[in-house]
């Protein structure tokens, strides 16, 4: 028995972390959407494709608080509650727009926080479109039971 594999820990939902071409990814669905990305960057239909991006979606909160020196106060920031982030899977461009995409399987697509960070994630992307820039889109692309690719643009 070796030690590497005796002690190396298991998903939760048993994804395996595995890494091609000398790049690591968390789940093999991750690696075979990373690898269809590729074919579609190689025949054109995305450009700019990214790995782990990552977005703010709740800014840090700071307060000043008074120092008292010998002859003046100064005052120091103090942060109140760190920001929290989004990390995104793939970011690329397709037909003009700008795609967030996060990939999971039917098994991990409403657990823990991600609902609620991609709910933060869907507003900033509202909140960036209505100002008029470029466009973007939040894309899930979840790996069902029956192993087809279901994709929800939101």
């Amino acid at each position: 028995m070796g030690w590497g594999n005796h002690w190396s820990k298991k998903s939760k939902f048993n994804a395996k972390k595995t890494v091609y071409r000398g790049v690591e990814f968390d789940s093999t669905t991750e690696r075979d959407r990373y690898l269809h990305l590729c074919y579609q960057i190689h025949t054109g239909e995305i450009t700019d494709l990214r790995r782990q991006v990552r977005f703010e979606i709740i800014p840090q909160i700071s307060k000043l608080v008074p120092k008292q020196l010998k002859t003046k106060v100064r005052y120091d920031k103090r942060v109140v509650e760190s920001a929290a982030h989004y990390t995104a899977d793939f970011v690329y461009v397709e037909n003009g727009k700008f795609i967030i995409e996060d990939v999971k399987s039917e098994a991990t697509q409403d657990v823990r926080d991600f609902s609620l960070r991609r709910k933060l994630m869907v507003q900033k992307i509202y909140e960036h479109n209505a100002k008029g820039r470029s466009q973007w889109m939040f894309r899930e692309v979840i790996k069902m039971k029956d192993k087809s690719i279901k994709i929800i643009n939101r």
